[in-house]
């Protein structure tokens, strides 16, 4: 398996995770915060719908479905590009309100939509091309797939321990 192929698969794992993480959830379940400092399954959900989302516009010179398609406004949130859950307070957190559980899921789907055809479309070596950010410096394209990645799964790892502390149960989608 190439290293492309491992990313691609990879974001199909986050992708059938999360969305079997909020198959059958409300949204009282889903704002559910098992502690006063807790990330609660909405905001987990939509870090990584926006992280997706931010990422693959960024690399592909697109404007985020966030503001494009309007996402912000099923969320309750300003159109903000920047908004995407790094360095969010508890305030931060408690103001990610999907307006559906539906809202959560179709938002996540539509990222990793355009996160896998991205990374569909690269070819064996690109991930050791130099990508200049908007802020400033340069990254190789490996290290940003593999943040996308490695935030992917921790965060759907974390979906997954809030719902069975939910349903007072353990829970693996698998």
């Amino acid at each position: 398996m190439q290293f492309i192929e491992f990313v691609a698969h990879a974001l199909d794992t986050v992708n059938e995770e999360t969305q079997a993480s909020l198959d059958g959830m409300t949204v009282e379940q889903l704002l559910h915060r098992p502690g006063p400092a807790s990330n609660n399954m909405a905001w987990l959900a939509w870090h990584i719908g926006r992280t997706q989302d931010e990422r693959s516009s960024f690399l592909t010179g697109r404007e985020q479905l966030w503001i494009a398609d309007g996402w912000h406004m099923r969320f309750g949130l300003p159109p903000d590009p920047e908004n995407t859950g790094r360095g969010h307070s508890d305030a931060d957190v408690a103001a990610v309100r999907p307006e559906s559980v539906e809202a959560a899921s179709a938002y996540c789907a539509a990222a990793y939509k355009r996160a896998s055809a991205y990374i569909r479309s690269l070819n064996t070596g690109d991930e050791e091309t130099l990508v200049s950010h908007p802020e400033g410096g340069e990254s190789k394209l490996i290290d940003i797939l593999d943040r996308m990645v490695h935030g992917g799964y921790a965060h759907v790892g974390q979906l997954m321990y809030v719902r069975g502390l939910i349903e007072q149960r353990h829970w693996f989608s698998r």
